[in-house]
Formats: C-alpha cells, sequence, structure tokens
C-alpha cells in the first residue's frame, strides 16, 4: 500500500516549525485543570477551588492528565508532539477514504497539498487546543461511514462512539451525530433500522453518561465557557438550515479564508460543478458524504458567536472536507474529458490550486507567525511570574489578582486567580454582560483582588471605574488611558493599567515604589506596541 499521505505529511510538519514555540494562551487553561487532575484535586483551575467547567475542550483536557502522572508533561512539546501525531493519524484516515471514494491516487494528494498550506489548518492544529483531536475523531469517523459502505461491514457501535467523543471534544461537534444515520440511509442492506438504534445507544450511553457526570460534578449542563462566551442561539440552526442572509455574510467570510476576494468565484464554482454533476446524474454518494462532512464542518463557526481571534479557529473542522470535496468534484467534471486527455489538464489544475495557494496562505504564516494570538509564554512571564514577584516585594502571603489573561497566569501563579473573561468564574461569566451592578458587587465585596489588571477590551468591558469603589478601595500602580478605549466608552477616561487593594500596601511606601519603578521600565518600552495591538485586539473582539 503506497503512503500517499506521508510526503503531504512531512511538509505539514515543516509548516508546523514555523509557528516554533507558541502556545495560544486559552490552552493553559486546559493544562491547569488537567495537572489538578492528575495531582488529585479533581477538575478545578487551581487546587481547593469549586469545580466550574471553565474549558469547552473536555476528552482533550482529561486526555492530557496522563501525561502528568508519568511526569511526561511540558506545555509546549507534549501538546505539539501529540497534535503531530493526530495529525498524521488524520492523513492516514482522510487519505485511505478519499482512496476508497474517488480511487484517485491524485485527488489524495492534492487534497492533502491544499491542507498542508492552509495557515489557519496548520496554525490552530499545532496551538496547544483540542483542534487536532477534533480533526483526527473527524476522520475516523468518515472513514468508518466509508468502510461501511464499502466494505459492508456493521461499524454502528463504533461510530456511535466516535460521535459521541467528538461531541465531548467540543460541545458543537454535537452537530455531527447526525451524519452517520443520514450517510448510511441508502446503504441497501437488511438491518439498516437495526443499526441506527445500535449507533443511537453507542451516541445516547455515552454522550448521555458524560452530561450526567457534568451535571452531578459541576452543577449544570453546559459548560461555564457557554455562559461567558455565549453559544449558538435556535435563530442561527435555522438561519443554518435555511442560507438566511445573515448566515450568508458568514459563509462569504469563511471562503474568503481559502480565496480571499475569489471567495464568490470558489462558492459560485462549488455550486455550479454540483448542479452540473446533479444534472448529469453523475452525483454519486461519495460527493454527498464528502459535502455533507463539509457542510457540517463549516458549522461551529457560522453558528457560534464571532470569535475575536485570526485566522479562523472555529473552522478547523471545516478545511479538510472543504478540500476534499472540491478536488474530488472537479476530478468527477474532468472525467467528462476523453481519458487519454485528462492527466495534462488534471495535472496543471492541481498544481495551479496549490501554487495560488500557497501563495495566498505564505504571507498570513508569516504574519501569523510574526505575531501569533496572545502567547502562552508571554502571559506566564508578563502576569503569572510577574506578579508572583510583585506579592514577594510587597509581603503578601495570600494574594489573589483579577485579570483576562489567565492560562500563563493559572500555569504559574501563586495567587488567587479571578477570570476577568469568565470562563473560570461563574459568577463573572453571568453577571458581566448582563448584570453589571451584580458583578460590581461581585468584584468589590466578595472577591475583592488583592491586584487588578486590565487592559484594551477588557477596560472598556469591565468599566471598574463606572464603580466609586475601584477609586476608594484600589491604588494605581501604573495606570494609563487608551484612545481606543475612551473613543468607545463615549469619551469616558477609563483606566487600564494595575491596581493594588489600598489596605494591602498600607505602610509599604517603599515596596509600592519599587513595584511602580519596575512597572515605568515595563509600559516605557512596551506601551506603545501595547496600545497598538490593544486596539487592533478591540477592533476584532467587538
Amino acid at each position: 500500500m503506497k503512503r500517499t499521505w506521508l510526503l503531504p505529511y512531512l511538509l505539514l510538519v515543516l509548516h508546523a516549525l514555523l509557528f516554533g514555540a507558541w502556545i495560544v494562551d486559552d490552552a493553559g487553561i486546559s493544562f491547569s485543570y488537567a495537572r489538578s487532575l492528575a495531582s488529585g484535586y479533581g477538575l478545578v483551575s487551581q487546587p481547593g477551588l469549586p469545580p466550574v467547567e471553565g474549558f469547552s475542550n473536555f476528552l482533550w483536557t482529561v486526555g492530557l492528565a496522563p501525561m502528568f502522572l508519568v511526569r511526561l508533561f511540558h506545555p509546549v512539546y507534549t501538546p505539539k508532539l501529540i497534535s503531530l501525531a493526530l495529525l498524521a493519524g488524520s492523513f492516514f484516515l482522510l487519505d485511505r477514504s478519499l482512496m476508497s471514494l474517488t480511487g484517485s491516487r491524485a485527488v489524495c494528494r492534492i487534497t492533502l497539498l491544499l491542507l498542508v498550506v492552509c495557515t489557519p489548518f496548520v496554525a490552530w492544529t499545532v496551538s496547544g487546543l483540542e483542534n487536532p483531536l477534533y480533526i483526527f475523531l473527524l476522520c475516523l469517523l468518515l472513514w468508518l461511514i466509508v468502510r461501511e459502505r464499502e466494505r459492508g461491514v456493521d461499524l454502528p457501535w463504533t461510530s456511535g462512539a466516535v460521535a459521541a467523543a467528538i461531541a465531548m471534544t467540543r460541545p458543537d461537534g454535537l452537530v455531527f451525530a447526525a451524519l452517520y444515520p443520514l450517510l448510511t440511509l441508502t446503504l441497501r442492506r437488511k438491518g439498516a433500522f437495526g443499526r441506527w438504534l445500535r449507533y443511537g445507544a453507542a451516541l445516547v450511553l455515552l454522550l448521555g453518561g458524560f452530561l450526567l457526570f457534568r451535571w452531578t460534578y459541576f452543577g449544570q449542563l453546559f459548560p461555564n465557557t457557554y455562559f461567558a462566551k455565549g453559544g449558538p442561539s435556535p435563530e442561527a440552526y435555522v438561519d443554518l438550515l435555511t442560507l438566511q442572509p445573515p448566515m450568508m455574510g458568514k459563509v462569504f467570510d469563511l471562503f474568503e479564508s481559502v480565496a480571499e476576494r475569489g471567495n464568490v468565484l470558489l462558492l459560485a464554482g462549488l455550486v455550479i460543478g454540483t448542479a452540473g454533476l446533479i444534472g448529469a446524474k453523475r452525483f454519486r454518494w461519495g460527493h454527498g458524504v464528502l459535502l455533507a462532512f463539509a457542510y457540517l464542518g463549516a458549522a461551529p463557526y457560522l453558528l457560534l458567536p464571532h470569535d475575536w481571534m485570526p485566522e479562523f479557529r472555529f473552522a478547523t473542522p471545516f478545511f479538510p472536507f472543504l478540500y476534499s470535496y472540491g478536488v474530488a468534484l472537479a476530478a468527477s467534471l474532468g472525467e467528462r474529458l476523453p481519458e487519454d486527455r485528462r492527466r495534462l489538464p488534471a495535472l496543471a489544475g492541481g498544481l495551479a490550486a496549490v501554487g495560488l495557494s500557497l501563495a495566498l496562505f505564505a504571507p498570513r504564516t508569516v504574519l501569523f507567525a510574526a505575531a501569533p494570538t496572545v502567547p502562552f509564554d508571554e502571559v506566564i512571564w508578563k502576569f503569572g511570574l510577574r506578579y508572583n514577584h510583585f506579592a514577594d516585594i510587597l509581603g503578601l502571603r495570600q494574594a489573589s489578582i483579577l485579570l483576562p489573561d489567565v492560562g500563563g497566569t493559572l500555569w504559574t501563579s501563586r495567587l488567587r486567580v479571578y477570570d476577568l473573561a469568565g470562563l473560570t468564574d461563574p459568577v463573572i461569566a453571568r453577571t458581566l454582560d448582563k448584570e453589571p451592578e451584580a458583578f460590581y458587587e461581585y468584584v468589590f465585596e466578595h472577591a475583592k483582588p488583592t491586584f487588578i489588571h486590565t487592559h484594551h477590551y477588557w477596560t472598556l468591558k469591565a468599566g471598574l471605574d463606572y464603580d466609586p469603589r475601584f477609586l476608594r478601595d484600589y491604588v494605581p500602580l501604573f495606570e494609563f488611558v487608551e484612545p481606543a478605549v475612551v473613543q468607545r466608552a463615549g469619551g469616558d477616561r477609563l483606566r487600564s493599567g494595575d491596581f493594588v487593594r489600598r489596605d494591602a500596601v498600607e505602610g509599604k511606601d517603599a515596596a509600592v515604589a519599587r513595584v511602580r519603578a519596575e512597572l515605568v521600565e515595563y509600559y516605557k518600552e512596551s506601551r506603545p506596541e501595547l496600545e497598538k495591538r490593544g486596539s487592533k485586539a478591540m477592533e476584532a473582539m467587538e
């Protein structure tokens, strides 16, 4: 058996190396929970805190815990090596599935090469988040469905277990549960109803057991991240099924991610090509499988609220199946040419597609690698280690901090961490947007964090200056007013920076002066760049 997938995979590894040691800060949340679990504290962000599901990738987080038990976890090498192993499995399974569906090694090679140069796919699958596990399980589900069709074997129990695992990897993965019953409708064998029942039984038993665990352990049916970030509305599902105008705007954005200004042409070409195959009665089951996976692969991005992080993090499942369907469709349309005249157009078309994609994605990879999204190691240094240091200077043994960047902070901080983004804090998740008075009451009367740090979007969102207790209870260590924040606050001079409780530093003037001097040195060099990045981040978040 030829390893068609091996060379593209090696090229993917080289592409991944361009992102170096970058791990996105959000991944640090999963690392911290996995460490707590392996250490016997349970699924908590910090030892001694109550369980809060501050992550939206249960299977990924739990799957990392054994690496702590055997002392093989490193926050950069371990997730990247696991990711590359999962991507190897994904490439193998996708190659085998495409080979079964099309019988063409050229289709397999071109599809995988298109995936290799795709910046959003490669970047987010080596980010430390759950994306590579998500992709592997989807490719495994595709392979099982194709194998059941092509080999005549029944795999409903396994398919149901994989569908449940997808939903436990990400909550929005539940949409893929429809694929097995939908795509096995046309199996012309007896016992179809029994297969669906077995598939449903495996799905319900595993996913139902997981939801029961979530309810009994965390006290709710949704992860806390749902309340912090929001989730799909019922209207979004209707819009997705009927492709209403608001949803079509996101569809065009999604196609822009792979074709930029050629997005309309690409979408039109896929629609016209599909209609042509259907009209010629040459649209086969294999086309339907890949199209269904591509459609539902786009669903998480289309259904979820806008994600401010660049390069389409939630669209990762879309890219493998878009390329698979597009290349298979082009190959099927090319079958209308005489057999002795197909090779040259196919080769030219494949090289053109890969070459254009490389020209499109190469500058995006360079830009992303040069300024990646919220690096984990940067947060470790800026907020985890630095505030440990500040607490030592000020002689604080039981300190706490409220801030929005918590991955690296949780990983290294000795302080009690309050999450201003609300991911690991259920009170902030429910009050920050909807009940500002309750949010202020929680911050200033219950949490009473020793330190507070805000910047950019989070200064605007928290609006701490609107409550008089902020000025009453906190003194600035270093404060500044950002023009972008003032503009969006209607002229209100909301303060960004670093603050400490007055009662924690009474009589410690010399220590406070030392902390302030260190912050002055830091901000002197970094503030212009921080404000520039902050303005762009605020635009993206809004």
